[in-house]
């Protein structure tokens, strides 16, 4: 059995993950200088990329966990994210 890479509400599920992704991103980016005094330019040159990497190995992850239950129970409708 294929999984089928798009289906209906895909559009949907990607523009809630890249909106809660952006959000994350832009709270490090605007609270972690004041609040923690860490240099505007250490989080641009070091955290927003960690986080960045953290967020694409993450989503990775919960694919390759998708595809093995897809391949254990049979199933071709799991999800890739909680």
């Amino acid at each position: 059995m294929q999984p089928r890479w798009f289906v209906r509400g895909d559009l949907d599920g990607w523009a809630g993950l890249f909106i809660d992704n952006l959000i994350q991103l832009l709270l490090i980016l605007s609270l972690v200088p004041p609040v923690c005094g860490i240099p505007s330019g250490m989080v641009l040159g070091r955290i927003l990329p960690g986080a960045a990497l953290s967020i694409l190995v993450g989503n990775l992850f919960y694919s390759w966990q998708a595809h093995r239950l897809a391949q254990r129970t049979g199933r071709n409708d799991v999800t890739a994210l909680p």
